[in-house]
């Protein structure tokens, strides 16, 4: 490779790094595009794993964001007395049962601990209430969907 090539590669890199920085959209363009087209060389590479890494990420806080607020409604409807909220708990049950079909695959699965979402819902939970709930998860994931 010749000095220029490497010189006009390196300023490529740079330019990518940047677009990164400074329009991510843009830059996430650009980057479908140079995998479309196979184009090792327009790929950044460093930012182009990290954000594959954090969409992972990003997937299994959501799907556990989903189901420790689910835990928390079915515990408040499972444990507390109260009449009136009832209905409301119940709806907002079934609308996170509906996100988290959307968004589980079985490999998704295998990364959910439902025993650490159940604490911190019934963190949530006590806060709120005085109840007598459970020290272990009363729920399945069958159960909760």
């Amino acid at each position: 490779m010749s000095a220029i090539d490497e010189t006009t590669e390196t300023y490529e890199k740079t330019k990518m790094t940047n677009l990164y920085e400074t329009d991510f959209v843009e830059w996430t363009i650009k980057q479908a595009q140079a995998l479309s087209d196979r184009d090792l060389k327009a790929l950044d590479w460093n930012n182009l794993k990290e954000e594959i890494e954090d969409l992972g990420k990003e997937q299994i806080h959501a799907v556990s964001s989903f189901i420790k607020r689910l835990i928390e409604r079915k515990l408040k409807l499972d444990y507390s007395c109260n009449i009136y909220p009832r209905n409301n708990w119940q709806t907002e049950i079934n609308n996170f049962q509906d996100e988290i079909e959307r968004r589980l695959t079985k490999t998704l699965l295998n990364k959910i601990d439902i025993d650490k979402e159940y604490e911190r819902a019934k963190r949530l939970v006590l806060s709120e209430y005085k109840l007598e709930l459970p020290n272990k998860c009363p729920y399945s994931f069958a159960d909760l969907m």
